[in-house]
């Protein structure tokens, strides 16, 4: 078992990161601040080099990188990557690993399994993905607070990240995921051989 130390874009990803740091018997460490994805590529090397003796989980989105893919990022950003730095691309953003968590997502919003994608790292946009799965929710209470009100100019919610961590603190479960977001299997393996 490890203290992991995590390096995440915001308040979602931490949540996502302590729940598989824990899943694969580890130990969350301390969250460095969550100022999104170019604090995170603007810093990423001098978090490298303090990975001689610390152990750091990185999560960033794949869609904000605007490179061709994931392995790319790894290539282009830490070409000399310490083996305790696990900096991981998440495909293609963190609410892909929530949808591939597909029964709990459809009880969470209160709606069919079946309207739940099958590969939810395929979707163009998984965070609008899900917005537009709440819409359809049964419940007024998800509605309101995933959804942005009409009219409105934002993107989310008022409450979309702090419901949504607290559906990843309870219900969401990464063993499940783990089978539908194949970026979410590949950083937990690789979580795993950490001694």
């Amino acid at each position: 078992m490890a203290v992991i130390h995590m390096i995440v874009e915001g308040v979602l990803d931490e949540a996502v990161a302590n729940r598989i740091i824990v899943e694969t018997d580890h130990t969350p460490g301390p969250c460095y601040p969550k100022k999104g994805f170019t604090y995170i590529k603007d810093k990423i090397k001098d978090f490298n080099k303090s990975a001689v003796s610390i152990n750091y989980l990185a999560l960033v989105d794949f869609m904000d990188t605007g490179l061709p893919c994931p392995g790319a990022v790894i290539a282009t950003w830490l070409p000399n990557r310490q083996p305790r730095m696990l900096l991981r691309v998440v495909v293609r953003e963190i609410e892909s690993w929530l949808l591939a968590d597909r029964e709990n997502i459809a009880n969470f919003l209160q709606i069919a399994l079946s309207k739940i994608p099958d590969r939810p790292e395929e979707l163009e946009d998984p965070k609008q993905a899900l917005i537009n799965l709440a819409r359809t929710s049964k419940s007024k209470r998800i509605r309101t607070a995933l959804v942005p009100e009409e009219g409105s100019t934002a993107s989310e919610g008022r409450l979309y990240t702090s419901e949504l961590s607290q559906f990843v603190n309870k219900q969401w479960n990464p063993a499940n995921a783990r089978q539908n977001a194949p970026s979410l299997e590949r950083c937990c393996r690789r979580l795993q051989t950490l001694p």
